[in-house]
Formats: structure tokens, C-alpha cells, sequence
């Protein structure tokens, strides 16, 4: 059992892993601005929330020694390609500098043995690769300043944990997807930039879904993305977790599924599952987007024992569409609620 801090709990990814991190015994204490979170997602699974930014590092050591934290999850970050590109000092600040401020003070609060630390990073720190699928061992080379904030961390971990001696391992994901409707928990980001959950709005009634760009040396010319369900990256934080309690040496795992879908096909699966059209338009390809991205995760099903479980395709757009139906019945019933007290 461990006291693990979970820096960006209230995020899409963070808060899927509070629930399984009690399931296996250990102590969550989510620590987040809420810049981008969302604190009913924590206050669902009854988990202490200190509202903080990684600037703040009276405050960061203050949450370190109070809880007595033995590990670190650490996915308090900035995460739009695009946006990257138009703010990159933001984003090295927030993604590269604060959260090198984040690991110098868990070595400052506990010098003789600093607490283990799951980084979760990106496959975007691989760029456009010349092979598939992506291993552990395929050159880093990003092309955009979300993915060289995030593998100049990468760097800064590796060179930390080895001098200081303590635990670390790196994550990086493929395309996060998905929800846990049962817990509470799924995509709400502000804005909403990803594939899926776009998708499912627009064949709710929303606006049309933009597709970015249809002339990728692709079979059907949308680009293609191993997409994982959530569920089994939170499984792959607690494997990881476990691995570096029982001495795990330091070590880095892509995690993804092995298969690609591209945009049309999961637009297709949007549509079956949800019996409606999704309006779209094709618009140009984003600055920095690789026509496909593909994982080779055998590394942590070697070491980790994990795999996924729930990451087909048609599960994924299941349950993001039951959150999403979930998520919108709730808000119609605050907006009457707000209405009938007038």
C-alpha cells in the first residue's frame, strides 16, 4: 500500500486511475489547478483534492510532506498539438519547467529515498516514424513543442531518478479513448479537440465533426491512430506503480494496442453504434500530424503483465457514447432544476 500523489487527477486520464488505485489498496491525493480538471470527478470517488499549480512548490512541498507520499503519478500537463505550436512557451513551462520543479522537490522532501514517480508522457516524442509499429527503442525525434516538452521531461527523469536513486518509469500513450460511465469518469476536456468524443457529439446534434485532412497516404486517406481505451491505461498506472514497489528496475513502455484505426473508420463506428449520421467537413491536416501511429506494447505486456482489455473499437465508442448520453442528461436536468427555482 502506497500514498501516492496524482498530480492532474481531475483530468480525462488522471481520473480514471483513482478508483482502481483504491481497488489495489493504495492512498490517492489528487493535486490539480483545475485549469483544465474538473473536481466532481474527484469528489465522485472520494479522493482529498489539493487545488494547486506545479509553480507552487511551498505548496507542492508542503501536499509531499503532509501525506507522507511514497509515489507519484504524474499527469498534470498541456496536451494540444495545435495549441503547442501557438503557445510553446506555455507549454515549456508548464509541461517542462514546473514539472522539473516537481521532481526536484519530492528529491528535496525525501533526499535518502525520493519517491517513485510514473510519468505519463506521449508518442508524439517519436515524430513522424520510418517504421511500425513504434517501440521503447524507436528514435525520438518530435515535431511539434508538445512532444519535446514532453521528451525534454522524459530526459530530465531519467537523468534525475539515476543520480538520486529512485524509482521511475515512463508511459507513453498512444490514443486515449473511451470512459467509465459506471464510475463516473470520461472525456470532457474544455475545449474538446479529440476525435471521439467530437464524433459522438456531432451525431447527437452537435456541430458537424471537422476531419483534418483526407489526403494522408493512407488506404482511405484520414489519418490513423492506435487508439486504447482509458480503462486499460489506468490498469497500465497501476501495473507500473507495482512493478516499481516490488523493485522494478527504470524503464520506459509504450502503450497502445498494436492496431490502427483511421478517422473514417472510427466515424463509422460512431454512426452503427449510435444508429445517427455524423455530419462532417474536411478541413486541412493540422501543423505536425504523422499520417499513422501504431504501438508495439509487447514490452509491457512482458514486464507489467499487462494488456488491454477492454480497447476494441466498438467498446470504446460504447461506453464514450453512454458517458456522453450520461453527461448530457445530467446537464438538461440542472438546466430545469435552475429554472424551476427561478
Amino acid at each position: 500500500m502506497a500514498n501516492v500523489l496524482v498530480t492532474g487527477g481531475a483530468g480525462y486520464v488522471g481520473c480514471h486511475v483513482l478508483n482502481p488505485l483504491k481497488e489495489a489498496g493504495h492512498n490517492p491525493v489528487v493535486y490539480d489547478d483545475l485549469s483544465r480538471g474538473f473536481g466532481d470527478l474527484v469528489s465522485t470517488h472520494g479522493v482529498p483534492l489539493v487545488v494547486g499549480t506545479l509553480a507552487n512548490r511551498l505548496l507542492l512541498r508542503r501536499v509531499l510532506e503532509e501525506h507522507d507520499i511514497d509515489a507519484i503519478l504524474h499527469f498534470a500537463a498541456l496536451a494540444y498539438v495545435g495549441e503547442s505550436s501557438q503557445l510553446p512557451d506555455r507549454y515549456y513551462r508548464i509541461n517542462t519547467a514546473d514539472a522539473f520543479g516537481l521532481l526536484e522537490e519530492a528529491v528535496a522532501y525525501r533526499p535518502d529515498a525520493p519517491p517513485a514517480v510514473v510519468f505519463s508522457s506521449t508518442c508524439a516524442v517519436f515524430g513522424i516514424p520510418t517504421v511500425l509499429p513504434i517501440r521503447e527503442l524507436t528514435p525520438r525525434n518530435p515535431i511539434n513543442p508538445y512532444g519535446r516538452s514532453k521528451l525534454a521531461l522524459e530526459w530530465m527523469l531519467e537523468d534525475l531518478a539515476n543520480q538520486y536513486r529512485f524509482p521511475a518509469v515512463i508511459l507513453r500513450y498512444f490514443n486515449a479513448a473511451g470512459a467509465d460511465p459506471q464510475n463516473g469518469c470520461g472525456e470532457c476536456h474544455s475545449p474538446e479537440t479529440h476525435l471521439l468524443p467530437l464524433a459522438i457529439q456531432a451525431a447527437m446534434g452537435g456541430a458537424p465533426l471537422s476531419i483534418h485532412g483526407a489526403d494522408f497516404e493512407t488506404p482511405d486517406g484520414t489519418a490513423i491512430r492506435d487508439f486504447i481505451h482509458v480503462r486499460d491505461l489506468a490498469s497500465a498506472h497501476i501495473a507500473a506503480l507495482d512493478y516499481l514497489m516490488a523493485g522494478g528496475a527504470n524503464t520506459d513502455f509504450n502503450l497502445g494496442t498494436g492496431k490502427g484505426h483511421s478517422v473514417q473508420e472510427v466515424v463509422n463506428c460512431v454512426e452503427r453504434i449510435s444508429h445517427s449520421k455524423v455530419p462532417r467537413k474536411i478541413g486541412p491536416r493540422r501543423l505536425g500530424d504523422p499520417p499513422a501511429l501504431v504501438c508495439d506494447a509487447s514490452k509491457a505486456k512482458q514486464l507489467l503483465n499487462w494488456s488491454p482489455r477492454y480497447s476494441n473499437m466498438e467498446q470504446i465508442v460504447g461506453d464514450a457514447l453512454a458517458w456522453e448520453r450520461q453527461r448530457q442528461h445530467i446537464s438538461t436536468l440542472a438546466r430545469r432544476k435552475s429554472v424551476a427555482a427561478r
